[in-house]
């Protein structure tokens, strides 16, 4: 490519850059030296990645090289008043033009932006590519020489044009992952602040998230614990159902799978109570290291650390339960034994085994672990 001056021998080549940019779509710290690369590149002496709002006239940019931050936030102030930015029609995605292709020379001389922004500075030239045009604004790529210098030409506009689509690509690619993240991030806090304990596992049950309240079971070994990598159940007569259960419930994908969760009932030391834990298929994630997709499994424990109210219960109002029968039913689910029952609800124990008799009436079961499993399965407050 033809420079004007001297020739830059440090001048980056094309496959080089083009190798940059891709490699800052998963890291955005990389972006300076990016645009580093491209103003030796393009013999520039400013470099810019910014966002233009049409509606407002508001100026914002992304990255600069020199990395000074003063070249754009002086520009800033001229953005409303920026001849350059007279037509959004003109912001066509992948479109690459120059300065005096917006405004001739001998016009942007006689404005304000020229007299108080671009003349101190030296600057005249302008080359700009634009990444994406959306309904209020448009990203793009500015690459600004001095007065002195050579206008950009057709060939260095073609340059442009080859490495805006890596360019384009780039940044799409990290705005999409930045998107998911920052979604993932905002499931997660909620996550954080559920009082009921959650683990994401994947389909050999090693965990990959869990929130604070999971963290405090699993010290506790309140029916599940970690050895080492790995979630296993606190009792080892429970670790093979619980591994067979995850590894199966791994298989289906939530968006074409309409399966049920499965429920299971898992030991505690003694006094405490079991937990009662909700195994559900979370849906495919691909898998880096493999080369594959792999299910995981989100894993959410009731019952021995928590009470579920009966007041607000769908399964007691499903079922058409009494308050009385709604309250047992709430507390076989929380893994109490009924001597216990009895006395948090200052019943006799043939009371509250006529209220249970009456519920598996009612929900057709046949036992207090079917109880469980149904219950879990129905009631939509649970997690």
């Amino acid at each position: 490519m033809a420079r004007t001056g001297s020739r830059n021998d440090c001048a980056p080549s094309p496959a080089s850059l083009v190798r940059a940019i891709h490699a800052a779509s998963v890291n955005a710290e990389d972006w300076p030296g990016v645009l580093e690369q491209l103003r030796k590149y393009l013999d520039a002496r400013v470099v810019t990645l910014g966002h233009h709002e049409f509606t407002t006239g508001s100026d914002s940019t992304v990255f600069e090289s020199p990395d000074s931050g003063s070249f754009s936030r002086d520009m800033a102030a001229y953005a409303a008043r920026n001849p350059w930015f007279l037509s959004s029609e003109a912001y066509v995605p992948q479109r690459v033009m120059t300065g005096d292709e917006l405004i001739s020379h001998s016009d942007l001389r006689r404005t304000d932006f020229y007299r108080g922004f671009l003349q101190p500075r030296g600057l005249l030239h302008l080359l700009r590519g634009v990444v994406d045009q959306r309904a209020r604004g448009a990203h793009f790529l500015s690459a600004y020489r001095a007065e002195d210098q050579g206008a950009f030409d057709a060939r260095e506009k073609a340059e442009l044009g080859f490495l805006l689509d890596h360019i384009t690509l780039s940044l799409e690619s990290q705005w999409r992952w930045q998107e998911a993240d920052d979604l993932a991030r905002a499931l997660l806090a909620l996550s954080d602040h559920d009082a009921n304990p959650a683990i994401l596992v994947t389909a050999d049950a090693e965990p990959i998230y869990r929130n604070p309240a999971a963290d405090q079971l699993l010290d506790r070994r309140h029916g599940l614990r970690l050895d080492g990598t790995r979630l296993v159940a606190a009792s080892a007569a429970d670790q093979r159902l619980l591994s067979e259960t995850i590894a199966r419930v791994a298989q289906n994908d939530p968006a074409h799978d309409a399966a049920p969760p499965s429920v299971l009932t898992l030991a505690c030391a003694s006094p405490m109570p079991p937990v009662v834990v909700v195994v559900r298929a979370a849906g495919q994630v691909f898998a880096r290291q493999a080369g594959v997709r792999r299910g995981l499994v989100m894993i959410s424990v009731r019952g021995g650390h928590t009470r579920h109210d009966p007041a607000t219960c769908v399964f007691a109002r499903q079922y058409e339960l009494t308050a009385a029968q709604a309250k047992v039913s709430a507390l076989v689910f929380a893994g109490q034994s009924l001597s216990t029952i009895a006395h948090s609800l200052n019943l006799s124990a043939n009371t509250v085994r006529s209220h249970l008799k009456q519920i598996f009436q009612k929900t057709e079961t046949h036992g207090q672990m079917e109880l469980v499993h149904l219950h879990a399965r129905v009631c939509p407050a649970l997690p």
